[in-house]
């Protein structure tokens, strides 16, 4: 199974939780993604760096009104940033816009490829 492949399925159906609820996507990207790349990728200005340990701090964290669907995701999460970890180097985080914000977890895997992960995430 490649790469993609196994990114593709730690995602399938997760959802990133903010004012709205957005699925998850896998793209390759064509070389190192600077600012000016995210920002043409994402058709938005304005990017900003995130920083990885609190992006993914409140979905890797369970909370006592977890259900056991929320449990669960809170677990997919943890497994999710391991394989960030375990697989890709100089990770970032580029969320861009303003209320409605594009948000990329770009790295680079071993073969060189560029991949991102990318979702929606809404500001109430």
């Amino acid at each position: 199974m490649t790469l993609l492949s196994q990114f593709q399925d730690a995602i399938a159906g997760l959802y990133w939780i903010s004012a709205t609820d957005e699925l998850w996507e896998v793209l390759t990207l064509n070389g190192e993604p600077t600012s000016e790349a995210i920002a043409q990728l994402s058709g938005k200005a304005s990017v900003k760096a995130r920083d990885f340990e609190a992006f993914f701090k409140n979905a890797t964290t369970e909370q006592d009104w977890h259900g056991e669907e929320d449990k669960a995701d809170v677990q997919r999460y943890k497994a999710l940033v391991e394989m960030l970890k375990e697989n890709l180097q100089a990770i970032a985080i580029y969320a861009v816009g303003e209320a409605e914000m594009d948000v990329f977890v770009v790295g680079r895997a071993e073969s060189g490829q560029w991949i991102a992960l990318k979702t929606m995430e809404v500001e109430s």
